[in-house]
């Protein structure tokens, strides 16, 4: 079981029910060092290392070895799992993460928002 730190599409527990078929506790938590970025003319967003950036998410709480898989099939290969510490009710938790894998130039300098996600796209990621 490990905790997972989810900062885009994986923030809406209706998704990683649907794919996983399960619910997870979860907790806010803060991922130090790393920026959010929306992906170009993409849905989602990535985080890639920046010194002295946080993104905000939640971790999902013991995510077994097979959701964690179906939700890796789900990131693609866009993206690398990684060990991280995240800040959560003030202290530090160990979690794995998705981070960018790919060229920056598929990046655009702003941030994702995810009540824009709920409110525009959501639908079609669950009618999928």
């Amino acid at each position: 079981m490990q905790n997972l730190f989810v900062y885009g599409t994986l923030l809406s527990p209706e998704i990683t029910e649907k794919l996983t078929g399960k619910t997870f506790e979860t907790n806010h938590a803060v991922l130090e060092g790393y920026k959010i970025y929306c992906v170009k003319d993409c849905d989602y967003p990535a985080i890639v290392g920046e010194v002295g950036a946080e993104t905000k998410g939640k971790i999902l709480i013991n995510v077994d070895d097979s959701a964690l898989k179906i939700l890796s099939v789900f990131e693609g290969d866009e993206y690398e799992k990684r060990k991280v510490k995240v800040l959560c009710n003030n202290k530090y938790e160990d979690a794995l993460t998705f981070v960018w894998s790919k060229e920056l130039c598929l990046l655009e300098n702003r941030d994702w928002d995810f009540k824009d996600f709920q409110k525009n796209r959501l639908k079609f990621y669950l009618d999928v």
